[in-house]
């Protein structure tokens, strides 16, 4: 009866103060952050992937040093002040979306360059062997989002794809994968990214073993994310564990966490 009467007394409360439930954003077009895979347990996933992405955007962009001579109280109130517009920034500069397939977390971000990012982190973890995440799997940069429509996809590409493919002829591939949707063709979808990557200069190259650039487009619902990754296949994709690995025997058990290049991914 305690058990009832109190369930009551929530509901009261909730119905007078309208405390509803949080619920995460949607993932939508415009949107710039990275792909975070786990097995499960995605509270502890986002949890990390916070923690990480913090951790090494302080040390890619740290507060600018302060060199004006102040006075001690200017000093305390000016310290104060910065550190609230430092915690500010850390709660803005990165967000769980809700990416609309299971394990799949997306944190959108202010950031300009996600693409810097991940590769500080990527490259990083690799020189160093050390692991530094238990449940986050794969951490990919995502430049831009578009609807999930040939023509879209096409158009949102043109947008990013000049930064990475106009300064020098380049090796690439195209990384293609599809969850919760079934309505494009993924041949259709690698041939206008392909278009666009030889419009820019004829002299690229396709390679699927050792590309310099993988084009990584995935496909989650009705949104399309597109990055352009450099070493995706050096760095395992972005695995995060696998590039950690001192051995490959364990490197090898986490092979099949990873998609294959140019084939499609079950919807799950």
């Amino acid at each position: 009866m305690s058990d009832i009467h109190s369930n009551i007394q929530k509901s009261k409360y909730k119905q007078k103060f309208n405390v509803k439930k949080h619920k995460r954003p949607s993932l939508e077009v415009n949107l710039k952050g990275f792909i975070c895979s786990c097995n499960n347990r995605e509270k502890d996933c986002v949890k990390e992937s916070y923690n990480l992405l913090n951790k090494y955007a302080d040390i890619l962009y740290p507060p600018p040093a302060n060199t004006d001579t102040k006075d001690d109280t200017d000093i305390g109130d000016e310290l104060r002040n910065e550190l609230l517009e430092l915690t500010s920034i850390k709660t803005k500069r990165f967000q769980v979306v809700e990416s609309g397939a299971k394990n799949m977390i997306f944190i959108k971000t202010t950031l300009e360059d996600t693409v810097q990012l991940a590769e500080k982190i990527i490259s990083d973890i690799a020189e160093t062997k050390s692991r530094q995440t238990k449940v986050l799997l794969r951490l990919v940069p995502i430049e831009v989002t578009c609807k999930a429509y040939v023509k879209d996809i096409e158009n949102a590409f043109k947008r990013i794809a000049p930064k990475h493919f106009a300064e020098s002829s380049k090796t690439f591939s195209v990384v293609y994968n599809h969850r919760n949707n079934n309505n494009l063709k993924r041949d259709d979808v690698i041939k206008a990214v392909a278009d666009v990557v030889f419009q820019i200069r004829s002299d690229h190259r396709v390679s699927l073993k050792d590309a310099e650039v993988s084009v990584v487009i995935e496909v989650i619902k009705g949104i399309a994310l597109i990055g352009i990754v450099p070493d995706f296949i050096k760095y395992k994709k972005y695995n995060l564990h696998a590039i950690s690995e001192h051995d490959n025997e364990t490197e090898s058990q986490h092979s099949g966490e990873l998609e294959d290049l140019h084939t499609e991914s079950n919807d799950t």
